[in-house]
């Protein structure tokens, strides 16, 4: 892609001024254009809109965060990758579900063919929608790297313990099994009744407090 050099207006092209002066030059000239123009492997971007797509499909609207350059080493701007299927963490019904938002920074890898055919649901091999190959157009988000310290989330040490640290509260549906002692630093409400705060009344009608 050309761009414009600054000084005088005149649109720089990636052709060097050695480029046509022996053949090996003009032959790796062609190899190189043909690379740079054909052949995507991965890039840093960072997420510019976030769509929602049906179940647990979504997708993310990127910007790669490394620019192209011409022949004289001036920038050429990129263009945003319009729409990439994202990463879950996801086996069979079970998932890890931390959806990317705008800003997150994470990697996006361009498939070897042509994967438009491969949908949610796709059991089997299909046919390639076309006869592209390494395109933007095949590309894949996996975030995220180099983001901000996260406040929500789930540690595992190599000590052998873990800390989940979720500040706005942490809500289970079903039941649980609790193999081993549980200790609470706040009070514990079951029912409606505190464990702390509780009183018992006896047979006789007396009252007692919650440690009697």
């Amino acid at each position: 892609m050309p761009s414009k050099d600054n000084r005088n207006g005149a649109v720089q092209g990636i052709a060097d001024i050695y480029a046509k002066e022996t053949q090996f030059n003009q032959l790796s000239f062609l190899v190189r254009t043909m690379m740079n123009k054909g052949i995507n492997t991965a890039i840093p971007v960072r997420v510019t809109k976030v769509m929602a797509g049906s179940g647990s499909v979504g997708y993310v609207q990127a910007l790669p965060l490394v620019n192209d350059m011409d022949a004289q080493g001036n920038a050429v701007d990129v263009a945003v990758i319009p729409s990439l299927p994202y990463f879950r963490l996801q086996g069979g019904k079970v998932a890890v579900i931390t959806d990317p938002v705008v800003g997150d920074i994470g990697i996006a890898v361009f498939a070897q063919k042509d994967t438009s055919n491969v949908v949610a649901g796709t059991d089997k091999p299909v046919q390639a929608g076309s006869f592209r190959k390494f395109s933007m157009s095949d590309g894949w988000y996996i975030g995220g790297f180099l983001n901000q310290a996260p406040e929500t989330f789930l540690q595992l040490n190599q000590d052998g313990t873990a800390v989940l640290t979720a500040n706005s509260g942490i809500t289970i549906n079903g039941d649980i099994t609790l193999n081993g002692q549980l200790t609470a630093t706040g009070d514990i409400r079951g029912n409606g009744h505190s464990l702390s705060n509780h009183t018992h009344t006896g047979v006789h009608g007396e009252t007692s407090s919650a440690n009697g």
